[in-house]
């Protein structure tokens, strides 16, 4: 008798095969529309704010060198 293995009550739609199943599953599946709605204006936001930080770096070294060159 293998006292390691034990059954689960997941919801789990296939067999498992390895203890790392519902990992796989997880990366794999597709969001639904609301989540790739939310993945979108996450996405948004983050390249609006990398590009104002990136513009404010630019300002800031602009004024450490005597202004700016036009």
């Amino acid at each position: 008798m293998n006292d390691n293995i034990h059954e689960h009550g997941d919801d789990e739609a296939a067999p498992s095969t390895g203890v790392n199943d519902h990992a796989w599953e997880r990366e794999h599946r597709h969001p639904t529309p609301e989540q790739a709605r939310a993945i979108g204006y996450r996405r948004r936001d983050a390249e609006a704010k990398l590009e104002q930080h990136q513009q404010e770096a630019r300002e800031k070294a602009g004024e450490q060198h005597g202004g700016h060159e036009d």
